[in-house]
């Protein structure tokens, strides 16, 4: 019998363990990983000096929906993924149709600019660092996280570590909302994605150990 196939037949001959119960845990913890990245937000980054008059516009808010939808579908993957026999296809559908979302409208804002204007828009004045940024505050996020999943029991460890990891990086990005300036779909799109990519990739390294059996 194959590694996979004798994880796989061990895993379903578990014990239930009530959804309810790990899910609550997570959601639990979500709240010290979302402190340390604000905390982190306020005391490196800072506060962006206009916040109070971007929370009253449609921008700050949009660029926020879009990380925190990513959030709810690593959320949704992690519980997925992490329970044998559970299929993660409608998490993976959602997440999908988030980030096609993204594009499209990252695309249609782009053709309907000026074309000397498409390069500012894509790059902003910070894309050399909202990257890195939002893995700095994804790895302070993320031991949160996997703490509070360890009680699953995923077939897929790698899987599970990047769902995880997404879930730390929506957490991660919709707090680096409040220091960032940059509006434009296209920059989000792009560099905040990016960001968030790098931390699932985080999250995949690491759920190799911490969900090992």
């Amino acid at each position: 019998m194959k590694t996979d196939d004798l994880i796989t037949s061990l895993a379903l001959d578990l014990p239930p363990t009530s959804r309810s119960e790990v899910d609550r845990r997570v959601l639990l913890f979500m709240l010290p990983a979302a402190g340390v990245a604000l905390a982190g937000v306020v005391w490196w980054l800072g506060l962006r000096p206009d916040l109070v008059s971007a929370v009253a516009g449609p921008t700050f808010w949009a660029k926020a929906a879009y990380t925190a939808s990513l959030c709810v579908a690593g959320f949704w993957l992690l519980d997925r993924l992490g329970r044998p026999g559970a299929s993660p296809r409608r998490p993976a559908i959602l997440l999908a149709a988030i980030l096609a979302v993204a594009a499209g409208w990252a695309v249609v804002e782009l053709l309907g600019a000026a074309p000397d204007a498409r390069m500012d828009m894509v790059m902003g004045r910070s894309a050399r660092v909202c990257p890195t940024n939002i893995l700095s505050l994804g790895a302070l996020a993320a031991p949160f996280i996997f703490f509070g999943a360890r009680r699953f029991a995923p077939v897929k460890p790698a899987s599970a570590g990047a769902a995880a990891g997404l879930l730390a990086a929506g957490l991660a990005a919709t707090v680096y909302g409040l220091h960032c300036p940059e509006h434009t779909a296209a920059f989000v799109a792009v560099w905040y994605t990016l960001g968030m990519g790098l931390v699932a990739v985080l999250g995949a390294a690491l759920g190799r150990f911490t969900f090992r059996w």
